[in-house]
């Protein structure tokens, strides 16, 4: 009864703690509520005047999962890290040369991920979801976005490789590294990105990360 009260008056963060507290596990109220929050941070950030609008998305996000313990019932890391990827496609380029109306020059493209690896999410959970886009070619994460997801798969990957090696066993285990090797295999030879100097900075980075996966996977 009382996240209904926060709905509709646009608490959409007091929803989610609410859902918290009362062990609220509805994965569609779930969704839409992040989903509300969002795009309400977004649009006082714009009537406020700030130029890059996802750092508040990004502060809130974090804020939320530090509050709620990121707990998989109000904090599901797949549900939030598709609808971050989501914002950033909707609202941004990150191309100085794209003429693109209407979407905001960002020149960070990793924000969505990183606001998660700041709060621990496993990355397992990182990389099934990418996996699942991936797989499924389905908008807005296919046609000419389909470059830019593959860039962020990169750098998941990447940071998993950096983080893990910190804590021990890379990536986890060999049996994980041996699933990122075939998923970097079947990414590398889609050639999704072009010949451009960013691309092919990016492939190379992808290369040299396939080499610690498959060090990793032997």
């Amino acid at each position: 009864m009382y996240h209904n009260y926060a709905d509709q008056a646009g608490y959409y963060d007091v929803c989610l703690l609410i859902y918290h507290a009362a062990d609220h596990r509805n994965i569609p109220d779930i969704r839409n509520t992040w989903s509300n929050l969002i795009e309400q941070v977004h649009r006082q950030a714009i009537a406020a005047g700030v130029t890059q609008p996802w750092e508040s998305v990004a502060i809130k996000v974090e804020e939320i999962g530090r509050r709620v313990n990121m707990n998989e019932n109000v904090f599901p890391i797949n549900i939030a890290l598709q609808l971050l990827l989501q914002y950033d496609l909707e609202y941004y380029t990150h191309d100085a040369n794209a003429n693109l109306r209407g979407l905001i020059l960002n020149a960070n493209i990793t924000w969505p991920i990183d606001v998660l690896i700041r709060l621990n999410a496993p990355f397992e959970y990182l990389v099934a979801t990418f996996e699942a886009l991936w797989y499924a070619q389905e908008a807005p994460f296919s046609g000419r976005n389909k470059k830019l997801l593959v860039k962020w798969i990169f750098y998941t990957i990447e940071q998993w490789g950096i983080i893990s090696r910190r804590s021990g066993a890379q990536f986890g285990s060999a049996e994980n590294a041996i699933g990122l090797a075939e998923f970097l295999r079947v990414l590398l030879s889609s050639e999704t990105l072009g010949r451009d100097a960013d691309d092919q900075q990016w492939l190379q980075r992808a290369r040299d990360v396939r080499e610690l996966v498959e060090e990793a996977a032997r």
